[in-house]
């Protein structure tokens, strides 16, 4: 397998298509076919299933483009030090909760793309432990994330046994968790809500980010309802089929919060409400590149402003 064998999975990729991948890579649509055709022989898998809409990427395939578009970006941090230029990158993978994504990644986007329109910005909204697993892999240059204090001890252990490293954000110091609920549901008029009232409404989970509170809801007469989708969360509080608990960032620039259908109002009780501080992460393995740097500066400028 060949560097050029992976440039040209990516743009079939990017094309949805051999003839237009062809034509962008200056090679005759046989030839590019054949030098797929080789690489799927070598690794003893198909990478894309053909039709006559185009191609699509088999679920092996989908990984093997995954790995295919990291070993671009290291060879391009090769290629960057060998000519002591700035590394060129042409893809940049990061992670944060869904409680930072309204905040800034609307921001984050326009500025990063005004700096570098050549660069890919991927952003992927996921949870605390998914994000740490997916950059001890490899996926992600860098993540955020949030925790409260009393969970530093483990956390900054658990990051340096996967040789992540973290820096503490300044400006996130205060962030809080809140009940999200629906306008309709009687306890949407409260300043504020305890624990103990919560017991007899149905909790919805986010990938089971908050099963930890558990302990402080242990009395529920509801199993909590576990969803992977923070917009389909959101639509089953707005309709009043059960309550959620959030950092209250979650609510900025939200549209069910603007519109009303969902309130969001401060809990009393639950052990997690404390002060929280947000980190970002990146890994320790390879020095980062100056693209990276600059992505990580405007990500803290964006939540000092914003929080």
């Amino acid at each position: 397998m060949r560097i050029e064998q992976f440039k040209q999975i990516v743009k079939i990729q990017e094309q949805q298509s051999i003839s237009k991948a062809a034509s962008d890579l200056f090679i005759s649509q046989p030839s590019l076919s054949i030098s797929v055709n080789n690489l799927e022989e070598e690794l003893g898998l198909k990478i894309f299933e053909r039709s006559k809409a185009g191609v699509a990427a088999t679920e092996q395939g989908k990984e093997i483009l995954k790995l295919a578009e990291n070993i671009l970006n290291l060879s391009d941090k090769i290629i960057g030090i060998m000519e002591e230029t700035n590394v060129s990158i042409r893809n940049l993978q990061m992670a944060l909760p869904a409680a930072f994504a309204n905040v800034i990644v609307p921001g984050l986007l326009r500025q990063f793309r005004e700096l570098y329109p050549n660069v890919n910005l991927h952003i992927h909204e996921t949870t605390y432990y998914e994000i740490v697993d997916l950059m001890d892999k490899g996926i992600y240059s860098i993540g955020i994330v949030s925790f409260g204090n009393g969970m530093e001890y483990n956390f900054f252990n658990q990051l340096k046994e996967k040789n992540i490293a973290w820096e503490k954000v300044p400006g996130g110091e205060h962030l809080k968790l809140s009940l999200f609920i629906s306008s309709n549901n009687p306890l949407a008029e409260r300043e504020w809500v305890s624990a103990a009232e919560l017991k007899n409404i149905r909790m919805i989970s986010y990938k089971e980010n908050y099963a930890r509170m558990s302990k402080d809801l242990e009395r529920s007469l509801y199993k909590p309802v576990v969803v992977r989708d923070i917009e389909l969360l959101k639509k089953l509080i707005s309709d009043d089929f059960g309550f959620s608990i959030f950092p209250e960032t979650l609510a900025v620039n939200d549209l069910y919060v603007k519109s009303g259908r969902i309130k969001v109002i401060p809990i009393k009780g639950i052990e997690l409400n404390e002060q929280a501080n947000i980190y970002i992460l990146y890994s320790n393995r390879e020095s980062l590149s100056f693209i990276e740097r600059e992505l990580m500066a405007i990500v803290k400028e964006l939540i000092a402003d914003q929080l």
